[in-house]
């Protein structure tokens, strides 16, 4: 940690022509005279005959002197007992010395350090330090390279370099020499003969580091979290392109566009590659598992976020969730990233929306390095909500493909649910095309149709009893040899269907 050096306690004034005649002539603070005098402190200063007046930087020195004439066990006593959990108290003669001394056992700490307090004592020849622990009570860090003694109650424990304890009021602090009774020591006190609060800032200096470290603890963990996230993602499910019905269109656009470039590496250049590629389309149609069939079929890696996972809510971590996403998609490569609902990120940006200008502009340097760089990269962003993008997002050399899912026709319903049923006891008398017609005017997506799918299974179960089996503990795996999905379940599946989406509700994709 970098730490500034020392700054003087006193000051010097700045030179003017009318200096002699502004300038106040001040005494020695009444109230710690008073206070020196009334406890018995620092009598070699009181007792001085003809007590001066004092000005300017003089004022500060005198003042100084004479707080540091308090015992340092009510210093300490004094700042001790208003330290927070991150403060890490020093006493020590040299500043310089005791810090070296803290850097070499911090280690030994357990949180970071927000803010250094130092007391200066110049009859000490050792450093101390001293925090509050996480449970509450004060502790000394022994950072000296040599053990000292903690004395309770006239019976001294050993405190090892680089050791910690609890201290208490009454503990007595010592560096014994070979008598084992004399040696540099002092009093720990709970708290000191008389208030000081008011000539704290005379007799201490803090260093505080709080927004430092707050700032680096808040990188640090997003930083953990953000690899946690890059990690836990991927294709959970073996998916190819013989699992996706509907989107021939698509699956062959993405084909010449990755797929191929991937295995294929002789046949192009990097000019010859698009790196971006937007998929838009109404909710269901099947983009999310597409980009996962991508990733399975060119067999390279696949991270996936959502937007809403890289909006935070501290100023500048989005831009920083986008550049940790694009360095993880560089670090993994051959890679394919997929940014879910890219529209919650990628908005048209306005005059009046900074903060959503910022993370675009992360987005499409990103996007830029990628094509400079060549990385064998691909992004794919999601969204129906195509019409909202930002216009620099859409251009060449950023998201320069747009691949449009469309709403399936009676073909695609089809191999939708040719797909969906592959492994499903269907009733002989099942007629495909007459569910297929439904479906259609039901305006069902892919979606949809595994959905239904299961509605018509679940239709069975509650035909044949099964759950009646089930709530009774009378069920069997036998119950199951002969059960078949009948037509009449297929059908009750998809009035289900449209009871659920509701009257009022017009189907996904579609417009009056």
């Amino acid at each position: 940690m970098k730490v500034e050096a020392i700054r003087g306690y006193s000051y010097q004034r700045h030179n003017t022509n009318n200096q002699a005649k502004n300038e106040r002539t001040m005494a020695i603070p009444p109230d710690l005279t008073k206070i020196v005098k009334s406890n018995n402190y620092g009598m070699d200063i009181v007792n001085r005959p003809n007590i001066p007046t004092f000005t300017g930087a003089n004022l500060t020195k005198a003042a100084i002197d004479m707080a540091l004439q308090l015992p340092v066990s009510d210093r300490l006593a004094q700042v001790i007992q208003n330290i927070k959990l991150g403060d890490v108290v020093l006493l020590s003669k040299d500043f310089t010395k005791a810090q070296a001394s803290l850097r070499k056992y911090a280690s030994k700490l357990s949180f970071p350090i927000k803010r250094e307090i130092y007391l200066a004592d110049n009859n000490l020849k050792h450093n101390y330090a001293f925090f509050k622990h996480p449970n509450g009570d004060n502790h000394i860090l022994n950072i000296n390279d040599n053990p000292f003694y903690i004395r309770v109650k006239g019976t001294h424990y050993s405190l090892d370099a680089g050791k910690s304890s609890v201290i208490q009021d009454g503990n007595v602090i010592q560096f014994l020499d070979t008598s084992k009774n004399s040696g540099e020591h002092f009093v720990i006190k709970s708290e000191p003969k008389t208030d000081l609060s008011d000539f704290e800032k005379i007799f201490s200096k803090t260093y505080d580091y709080t927004k430092e470290t707050e700032t680096r603890l808040n990188k640090m963990n997003f930083e953990t979290l953000s690899k946690e996230i890059m990690q836990s993602k991927g294709v959970s499910t073996k998916i190819d392109f013989s699992k996706i019905g509907g989107q021939s269109k698509a699956v062959e656009e993405l084909k010449k566009g990755i797929l191929y470039p991937v295995k294929y590496p002789s046949a192009y250049t990097a000019d010859d590659i698009t790196r971006g590629y937007i998929l838009y389309g109404p909710a269901g149609t099947g983009k999310t598992e597409i980009s996962r069939a991508l990733a399975n079929e060119a067999n390279i890696n696949y991270m996936y976020m959502s937007g809403t996972e890289f909006e935070n809510k501290y100023v500048g971590e989005s831009e920083a969730n986008v550049r940790a996403f694009f360095q993880a998609l560089k670090e993994n490569q051959p890679s394919i990233g997929v940014i879910d609902e890219i529209d919650a990120i990628g908005k048209e940006r306005g005059d009046k929306d900074v903060y959503g200008a910022k993370v675009v502009n992360q987005i499409l340097t990103s996007m830029t390095d990628l094509y400079n760089s060549g990385d064998d990269v691909f992004v794919l962003g999601l969204t129906n909500k195509y019409d909202t993008l930002d216009s620099a997002l859409k251009r060449s050399e950023r998201f320069s493909k747009h691949i449009k899912f469309d709403i399936p026709d009676r073909e695609g319903i089809s191999q939708i649910l040719d797909i969906h049923t592959a492994n499903k006891p269907l009733d002989k008398n099942f007629k495909k095309s007459e569910i297929v017609e439904k479906m259609f005017e039901a305006k069902a997506v892919g979606g949809d149709i595994k959905y239904m799918t299961k509605l018509a299974r679940e239709n069975m179960m509650k035909r044949l009893g099964i759950y009646e089996k089930m709530e009774n503990g009378t069920y069997q795996p036998s119950d199951m040899n002969d059960a078949k999905i009948t037509q009449q379940d297929f059908l009750d599946a998809v009035a289900q269907f449209k009871e659920q989406r509701g009257k009022n509700i017009k189907p996904i994709g579609f417009n009056k």
